[in-house]
C-alpha cells in the first residue's frame, strides 16, 4: 500500500509540473524524499562497498560529482526531467548494482524484501523521468 501511495505521489508530481518536461520538487514531497534516499544509500555503499570490494575510483568520482549536482537540483522548485534522468542515471545504476551485490552476499538484513524496496525507489524515479520526458515531447 505504501509503495502504491508513493508511486501515485510521483505520478501526481509529474502531472502537476508547471513546465512540460519538468519535475516539481517539494522539500517534503515524494520526489525529493525518493531521490535523497537513493543518494544516501549510494553514498553509504561508496563508503562501505558490499563484501569490501574495491570500486573503480574514476567511477566513484563521477558518481560523487553527480550526487552534488543532484542535490543542487533538489534545492530548486522544479527541475528538468531530462536533466534529472541524466544526472541520476549513473547514480541509480551504481545503486542498483551495489544493492544486488549486497543481496547476493547476504548483507541486507531483510534480504529480498529490502532489496526490492531499494530497487523500487530507482524504478519509480526512472518511470517518473520517462513520463515527464514523454509529456514534454507531446507538448512540442
Amino acid at each position: 500500500m505504501k509503495n502504491l501511495l508513493i508511486s501515485l505521489g510521483l505520478v501526481l508530481a509529474s502531472c502537476a509540473s508547471t513546465t512540460p518536461g519538468s519535475v516539481p520538487i517539494d522539500q517534503d514531497g515524494p520526489v525529493y524524499r525518493t531521490v535523497e534516499r537513493v543518494l544516501q544509500r549510494t553514498e553509504g555503499y561508496i563508503a562501505q562497498p558490499p563484501g569490501g570490494m574495491e570500486l573503480n575510483p574514476e567511477a566513484v568520482e563521477q558518481v560523487e560529482a553527480a550526487i552534488v549536482v543532484a542535490r543542487t537540483m533538489l534545492n530548486q522548485p522544479e527541475a528538468s526531467g531530462a536533466m534529472l534522468a541524466v544526472t541520476m542515471g549513473g547514480i541509480m545504476d551504481l545503486h542498483d548494482n551495489l544493492v544486488l551485490m549486497a543481496l547476493q552476499l547476504g548483507e541486507l538484513p531483510d534480504g529480498d524484501l529490502e532489496a526490492q524496496v531499494y530497487l523500487e525507489d530507482t524504478a519509480r524515479l526512472r518511470s517518473l523521468f520517462e513520463s515527464v520526458n514523454i509529456h514534454a515531447s507531446l507538448a512540442r
